[in-house]
């Protein structure tokens, strides 16, 4: 826009110069060939003669009259002056102002006669006693605006008036180019105006219709990256919205199974059904267990609520990352033998230092067990975690020998309310589709990373930053 507004300002100075030049020039050089045109020799046949009429004219002769009608005949005029002072004159008003600014410092002979010549006006003078006689030819003078001028006043009129008529010619060019620049300026503003009133009406899809290179193309790309954020943002909340949508309904069915569950147990007990001590101990056995599966529900629906509002503080103090996992697989042995599950952890017994949360980090491990008793469809199940170190991170291979997921799958894994229709219909609907989601969010808000892939059943890869590293 700079360079375009330097552009446009150069070439109306550029113009304008061109055009006072070129008017006020050809204008002068009009006036002047007109003022040629116009122009009559002065020496002729007849000033010959009116320097006869002066010379032989007797010095004690005062018949003025007569000597101006000798004159006449050779159209030429008569002054009489003494002392500056006009005794005698048939000049006209034009005539005698030409006459006074010719004449006035000219020193006239005494004997003989002396002629002058100025602008097309020619004079002959000579001393006569004490007068001065003065025979002026006609002015060859053209008229100009209605009015005999002369050259000089001619060209200064010219001059002038051909100023006037550049000035507005300048005046009209500048306005075109004013209008032709306002417009071209007012174009990608014109377009974002545009824009954002489509933004308004909910259309972001269109982008800037400007095309240029100037300053405003990049606001016009920055106005598009807008739109495609907007839109990708919308497109992503109708997508949230409609996993919110699933998930309530989704969370219904899971709580209203349980619950069910719970209410006919204990229907049943409160109906004799359960009328020995066995019976009553199966009965509120299974209520418990039902109770503690809406109860880990809700709990997992309320931690994601806290990372969605931000409110999720992390107690970070000095893990040795090999004994937590340790800890975590005796643990997990011990849950799992009943069913014929086995927990296996391999690694070097080396330090594996880190900076974390042991609670939201076994809230991780956790997920990722829970998700493979879920999915993994694998009987018995076997669970594989490795700790090893590489370069500066600190790293988990979690692993079980299901059957994995398609690959078309692995992407959405960590997407939050996501869930396979595979993996909901293989155990009844008991995913929430926010382990996962809330197992990376937690290893990213420690600086970490988690990945997922098949190898032999479903693998998950933990990294976390070495706390020496970090140290340093």
């Amino acid at each position: 826009m700079k360079r375009q507004i330097f552009f446009f300002h150069m070439i109306t100075l550029l113009l304008s110069l061109v055009i006072l030049l070129g008017v006020g020039g050809g204008t002068l050089h009009l006036v002047l060939r007109f003022y040629q045109k116009q122009a009559v020799p002065a020496a002729d046949s007849r000033s010959e003669q009116v320097q006869a009429v002066l010379a032989d004219w007797p010095e004690d002769s005062a018949d003025w009259r007569e000597l101006d009608h000798m004159l006449e005949e050779q159209n030429y005029q008569l002054v009489v002056e003494r002392d500056r002072h006009i005794l005698y004159s048939s000049l006209d008003g034009f005539q005698r102002e030409l006459y006074s600014r010719i004449a006035s410092d000219a020193s006239w002979p005494e004997s003989g006669t002396l002629s002058l010549q100025d602008q097309g006006i020619y004079m002959v003078g000579r001393r006569c006693g004490n007068v001065v006689l003065v025979a002026m030819m006609e002015p060859q003078v053209p008229e100009m605006f209605g009015q005999r001028r002369p050259q000089n006043e001619g060209l200064i009129l010219a001059f002038f008036l051909s100023g006037l008529l550049a000035i507005g010619v300048i005046g009209v060019l500048s306005l075109i180019f004013t209008h032709y620049q306002v417009r071209q300026m007012l174009r990608p503003v014109n377009a974002l105006v545009q824009a954002a009133k489509r933004v308004e009406e909910g259309n972001l899809s269109m982008p800037v219709d400007y095309r240029g290179n100037d300053e405003f193309a990049g606001v016009c790309a920055a106005f598009d990256h807008m739109q495609q954020h907007l839109l990708e943002e919308r497109e992503k909340n109708a997508h949230y919205e409609q996993a919110r949508t699933e998930l309530v309904a989704g969370i219904s069915h899971d709580l209203r199974t349980p619950l069910t569950s719970v209410k006919g147990y204990l229907k049943g007990m409160q109906d004799g059904v359960a009328n020995t001590p066995e019976k009553r101990a199966q009965y509120l056995g299974i209520a418990y267990q039902k109770a503690c599966d809406m109860e880990r529900l809700l709990q997992r629906l309320f931690y994601f609520s806290k990372l969605e509002t931000g409110s999720l503080p992390l107690l970070l103090s000095d893990v040795d990352l090999g004994e937590f996992t340790a800890q975590f697989v005796r643990e997990a042995r011990q849950e799992l033998s009943p069913s014929g599950g086995r927990v296996e952890l391999r690694g070097a017994p080396a330090a594996h230092p880190v900076r974390a949360d042991p609670e939201q980090l076994l809230r991780v491990l956790n997920n990722l067990k829970d998700n493979a008793v879920r999915y993994a469809g694998a009987d018995p199940l076997v669970l594989t975690l490795t700790v090893w170190r590489q370069r500066d991170r600190e790293c988990i291979r979690f692993a079980d020998n299901g059957h994995g997921v398609p690959e078309e799958q692995l992407p959405h894994l960590f997407e939050r309310f996501w869930r396979g229709d595979e993996a909901r219909s293989s155990r009844g609907g008991e995913g929430s589709g926010l382990g996962l989601y809330i197992a990376k969010y937690i290893m990213e808000a420690h600086g970490g990373t988690i990945a997922a892939k098949n190898d032999h059943g479903l693998v998950f890869e933990l990294e976390l930053p070495c706390a020496e590293v970090e140290q340093k």
